[in-house]
């Protein structure tokens, strides 16, 4: 979930960080730097070709994991089964 800025919109910094620490978990071999600098680099491309940008924060995870997934990372999913 992300915190409202004000006026109920959504602080792209929080959001964006919270991205990055998602995905660290989901890529446990990732530099967190390099992450942070991968997220950052993938939400102000998008921004810049954006008219809406009510949904950039969902799509710039969506990018780098695609991104990370065919540059050859493994994706760590956790599971719930604890037997």
């Amino acid at each position: 979930m992300t915190e409202p800025a004000g006026g109920g919109l959504v602080d792209p910094k929080i959001a964006l960080q919270r991205q990055v620490e998602t995905l660290a978990q989901r890529f446990p071999d990732v530099d967190h730097d390099e992450l942070r600098e991968r997220v950052h680099a993938a939400y102000d491309k998008l921004k810049d070709d954006a008219t809406v940008d009510s949904h950039l924060v969902a799509m710039t995870e969506k990018q780098v994991t695609e991104d990370l997934r065919s540059s050859g990372e493994t994706v760590h999913v956790r599971s719930d089964d604890r037997t």
